[in-house]
């Protein structure tokens, strides 16, 4: 029954909807090479970015009604799969890569393109708002002056 894993995953968007998640907590604290957190930070956003991206395209695609649901289902399932172990990874990103995993598990209980394309837009919901979390960690500006430097530097 897609339903209870479905109101999981929706109560756990909408618990971080406007308060970070504590994957953010977690995810400060992690160290990259030579110590430091940017590339840990500028990695996550990456990949919570592409997980979105595909989520949305397969949820485009299923919305066509031009493929069946088992390819869409085989498919997402290895992708979510390989998204969540490395957010659970290195990242730090527990609790999303839980939710994911949710998700995967999900996957079996889907009867119908319609409930993939409920299901997948919901996880991709989820994962942007964590990206979007994941983005106030990045001193955007600061990076594109120190950039520019760089550049400049470079000529």
């Amino acid at each position: 029954m897609l339903n209870p894993t479905l109101d999981k995953i929706i109560a756990a968007r909408q618990a971080i909807w406007l308060n970070a998640p504590a994957d953010i907590a977690r995810l400060r604290t992690k160290k990259g090479t030579r110590h430091q957190g940017a590339s840990a930070v500028l990695y996550a956003t990456a990949k919570l970015g592409q997980l979105a991206v595909f989520l949305n395209h397969l949820r485009q695609v299923a919305q066509q009604n031009k493929v069946d649901l088992e390819t869409m289902r085989v498919t997402t399932d290895s992708l979510l799969e390989f998204y969540a172990s490395q957010y659970g990874g290195f990242y730090g990103l527990t609790d999303t890569a839980q939710i994911v995993r949710l998700g995967k598990d999900a996957l079996a209980e889907v009867k119908t393109l319609e409930e993939y394309v409920q299901l997948v837009g919901e996880l991709a919901l989820y994962v942007s708002r964590v990206d979007y979390w994941v983005d106030f960690l990045v001193p955007w500006a600061k990076f594109g002056e120190t950039y520019e430097q760089l550049a400049a530097q470079r000529k």
